[in-house]
């Protein structure tokens, strides 16, 4: 009995070495580096506020011609925000009427901070921040809304519950539960290799939150991938901090739809491969105020094609708000 004990502590305290060798192996030879913060060039309504603790982060403005009716803050998650391949889901936002405020999250595009390990509640602040500093926030004489898709849609939320006086949130495929996806979810191999960095290198960037467009059997969302992939102003991969973090976020989601009590607008897309309805009935369910409102997008993908399907059906929300 004793050398079979024996022999069972042996075999695991051989296989425990392994790991560790294994993951340090891993995190030693398989590093991944982000790109550069790309310069920002001059551009119309373009400008940086200086967060509180002296950051830059880049904010985009797109007004109308008229006097807008309201503000619309566009929330972006970790992976960032090109403003300029957005131009489709700003002018559906816009309706040529609501001022629409798109911001670069540090660490993120244009904006100051570590490309891929930065924290993501400071992203969290840095919105609460600038939205309360904004002038039409100040003044009260608009109203405010918040628009999340996907993982953003954590950031909208945990956002919108910490402001006071939010007027309304849409969320797109909020991401509280998930599906297998391939191309996007990550196999056994993938998984060892973020325990060694969790362990090992938890600020090193190793997740890769752009996807395999090669594998990704939709072609709207293959096509997103491949241009996610491939766009400077975007970042690519994470560190564990980051991602801990960030499902921390995620997690909290229907905890803090029971404190909502503003209007909501819930968009999920029936062709979703990556977010389970489930986790959005729970959402939806759990939402304080009564004033909500939950849209199947027929041949909605994980992807903006939700939202482009679902372009006259946020018209007429946001106008009845």
């Amino acid at each position: 009995m004793k050398a079979c004990r024996t022999q069972r502590i042996m075999i695991k305290s051989t296989i425990i070495i392994e790991f560790l060798i294994y993951s340090i192996l891993i995190t030693s030879c398989n590093s991944v580096e982000n790109s550069a913060r790309p310069v920002q060039l001059n551009e119309k309504g373009g400008y940086f506020f200086t967060a509180s603790d002296g950051s830059k982060i880049f904010i985009r403005e797109y007004r109308p011609e008229v006097k807008p009716a309201r503000t619309i803050f566009m929330i972006s998650g970790i992976t960032g925000i090109n403003h300029k391949n957005e131009e489709d889901i700003i002018n559906i936002l816009s309706c040529n009427k609501n001022r629409i405020v798109v911001v670069h999250p540090r660490g993120t595009g244009y904006s100051e901070g570590e490309r891929g390990d930065t924290d993501p509640n400071e992203i969290i602040e840095d919105y609460c921040e600038i939205i309360k500093g904004d002038s039409t926030y100040l003044a009260g004489n608009e109203k405010i809304f918040l628009f999340g898709h996907s993982m953003s849609c954590a950031f909208a939320l945990e956002v919108a519950v910490k402001l006071p006086g939010t007027d309304g949130l849409i969320l797109v495929n909020p991401p509280y539960k998930l599906k297998p996806a391939k191309g996007m979810s990550p196999g056994i191999t993938d998984y060892l290799k973020y325990v060694g960095y969790f362990v090992f290198a938890r600020h090193s960037p190793v997740v890769n939150m752009a996807g395999d467009p090669s594998v990704i059997t939709d072609e709207a969302d293959r096509l997103e991938s491949e241009q996610r992939n491939k766009d400077p102003l975007l970042v690519k991969y994470f560190s564990m901090h980051c991602m801990v973090e960030s499902k921390r976020i995620m997690a909290a989601m229907v905890e803090n739809a029971k404190k909502a009590d503003f209007p909501l607008l819930l968009l999920y897309g029936d062709n979703d491969n990556i977010v389970d309805r489930s986790g959005c009935d729970e959402i939806f369910l759990a939402w304080k105020s009564q004033n909500k409102c939950f849209k199947l997008v027929k041949g909605g993908s994980h992807g903006k094609s939700t939202v482009i399907k679902s372009a006259e059906d946020i018209s007429i929300w946001i106008e009845r708000q």
